[in-house]
């Protein structure tokens, strides 16, 4: 009576320890896609192992580690902030270069990018993506001289942005924004800055000259006006003396006179008290 019990407890044990087994191992053999990335499933054996034999998947994943591999691409924006490297203008000067690049992987091509390159972004970002940055700055910096580099940037790294464009699309990822710091050689940035100097002190010297000749211009009107009024007062007058002198006839001066005298006679006498004497304008 006594056996049955125990072997039960037995088996319950084994079930038991079994299943604490298999629960300790589940996590081996599933994953979980998180949104916002591909799921790649690789099969790990036959002739094409893990270059054709691939499948999509999503959310939670089943998988034996032995005979699959399961690989997490992410789609959303990813920025990689890339070490400073140098290139060179066709002139020989080295410019210093620090990019920023901003990109995703295009989700419908993530499988190809996997057989062509069979790695995981991190490592393509390092190697395959950087090449593609560097290229880029490098072929285009070739087509200008140093001065004309300075001169045209938005020019140059409109053609960096085209070139790294067209590079990043043939490989299944699409380009999002670029961030230049571009830095010309010391040498170069010193001819620069005295030249930027030199353009502003010569347009601080031009304001001034400017501005002298429109105060003298100022002061030089005003002075012809002030003149040319004294002119018209002058030439008024004279007119004004003019014409008196001509309406002044002996009759008026004569009459002039009757209306100002005051009925004395004059103290001095010349034999007539009512001599009138004849005057002459």
């Amino acid at each position: 009576m006594e056996t049955l019990p125990r072997k039960r407890l037995v088996t319950i044990g084994i079930t038991v320890v079994i299943f604490l087994i298999l629960f300790s191992f589940i996590g081996r053999f599933y994953t979980r896609i998180d949104a916002g990335h591909v799921g790649l499933k690789i099969n790990m054996s036959g002739s094409d192992r893990g270059v054709s034999d691939i499948t999509e998947v999503t959310g939670f994943v089943w998988y034996i580690p032995w005979l699959t591999k399961i690989e997490e691409f992410p789609t959303f924006t990813q920025t990689v902030d890339y070490q400073s490297f140098t290139v060179n203008t066709n002139d020989g000067a080295s410019f210093t270069v620090d990019p920023t690049l901003t990109y995703h992987p295009n989700p419908a091509e993530v499988p190809q990018i996997y057989r062509q390159y069979r790695r995981p972004l991190p490592q393509l970002e390092q190697t395959i993506i950087r090449n593609m940055v560097f290229d880029a700055y490098r072929l285009t910096t070739n087509e200008f001289k140093s001065d004309s580099l300075v001169g045209q940037r938005a020019r140059f790294e409109a053609k960096v942005e085209a070139e790294l464009r067209k590079s990043l699309k043939e490989d299944g990822f699409i380009y999002e924004r670029l961030t230049s710091a571009v830095t010309p050689p010391p040498s170069l940035q010193a001819a620069i800055d005295a030249k930027n100097t030199a353009v502003q002190t010569a347009m601080a010297l031009r304001n001034k000259i400017e501005s002298e000749k429109a105060q003298a211009e100022i002061a030089i009107t005003r002075a012809t006006g002030a003149a040319r009024a004294r002119l018209i007062n002058a030439q008024a007058e004279s007119e004004a003396n003019t014409l008196k002198q001509r309406t002044l006839t002996p009759m008026l001066i004569q009459q002039q006179w009757i209306e100002k005298w005051d009925g004395k006679l004059p103290t001095t006498s010349t034999g007539s008290a009512n001599l009138m004497l004849g005057i002459k304008p």
